[in-house]
């Protein structure tokens, strides 16, 4: 009787391998749901070095950077998503980007930083605004990259943990954080 089970146990454990691995193909699984914080900051460095090859031209630093750097010069942070990702939460201070562009002259003398969620959708504002002679620095794995590395985000001014990922391919926040798509 034991060998039955063991048997039967075996061929269960391989139908709900075989199960997950077709909801995995079809997308009703996806790997950003079973990944450690670590192994989503390595996924958010791949995708965001394939994203850069459509603006090489532009700069971009990583959020560790961008800490240090705030130390030392007045940073303004510019934020390219939508304002429906925005109403989630931003980078503490940020403008959206229509405030920017209303006049991108009176930043001049700051440091400006570009995110969106992940800096692809920034990292081609930057490349737009580099061919207008705008110096503008993309954060490299925007938001995302941020969060992991500790940066705050806030909604009205007050913090959050909440992140709009733009969708599920981007739901790459740290488990600490309620994610919205």
């Amino acid at each position: 009787m034991p060998f039955i089970c063991q048997r039967a146990c075996r061929r269960i454990k391989r139908v709900a391998a075989g199960c997950f691995t077709v909801l995995f193909m079809l997308g009703a699984v996806s790997a950003e749901n079973v990944l450690d914080d670590e192994s989503k900051q390595h996924r958010i460095a791949e995708m965001y070095a394939e994203y850069k090859k459509s603006f090489p031209e532009i700069s971009d630093l990583s959020p560790e950077l961008v800490f240090k750097l705030m130390k030392r010069v007045d940073v303004v942070f510019v934020d390219v998503r939508d304002s429906e990702e925005q109403t989630v939460s931003m980078i503490p201070g940020a403008l959206t980007h229509g405030k920017f562009l209303e006049d991108p002259d009176s930043y001049k003398e700051r440091t400006v930083i570009a995110y969106c969620t992940i800096s692809y959708r920034s990292g081609k504002f930057v490349s737009k605004l580099r061919k207008r002679g705008i110096h503008v620095i993309n954060l490299r794995g925007g938001l995302l990259a941020w969060l992991h590395a500790g940066g705050p985000v806030h909604r009205d001014g007050i913090p959050v943990r909440k992140v709009h990922v733009y969708g599920k391919t981007w739901d790459l926040a740290p488990s600490s954080y309620e994610t919205i798509y």
